[in-house]
């Protein structure tokens, strides 16, 4: 899809919502897999806050759409949205995202998981662990 979009775009769209450092040096096939483009979990969390919010200024279609996209199950209580995310570097899973969040009656809670191992990193672990914390939290 990113060859579709054109750097030149995703570039446009990376600066206007402040995506991490914006570095799209490694290329238009490589530049978010384990390269150039970095954000912090700290960062993830404000960037889906802000998308949350819309205060980007997107067509509300699009964001609706988005949401719908990464709806992954609903409780009588909670919806969980997330999106998972995996690193790989020499065949081996260094890097594993978990970004979200759990839509309850009263709150919203955002969240972003990032773990790092030599060779067992990956976004199902990443939600895995989140999923025991929002538990453990009594949040999902």
């Amino acid at each position: 899809m990113d060859k579709k979009v054109q750097i030149k775009n995703i570039k446009t769209y990376l600066d206007k919502i402040q995506y991490g450092n914006q570095n799209l040096s490694g290329g238009i096939e490589d530049y978010w897999l384990e390269s150039s483009l970095k954000i912090s979990p700290i960062e993830q969390v404000q960037i889906l806050k802000d998308f949350y919010t819309n205060q980007f200024g997107f067509d509300g279609k699009n964001i609706q759409l988005i949401k719908d996209a990464i709806k992954l199950e609903t409780t009588d209580s909670a919806t969980l949205y997330g999106k998972t995310g995996t690193g790989t570097v020499n065949g081996e899973n260094v890097n594993g995202w978990f970004i979200g969040y759990v839509e309850t009656r009263n709150h919203t809670y955002f969240f972003a998981t990032n773990i790092e191992s030599d060779h067992h990193a990956s976004g199902s672990i990443a939600a895995e662990l989140t999923n025991s914390i929002l538990h453990d939290k009594g949040i999902y």
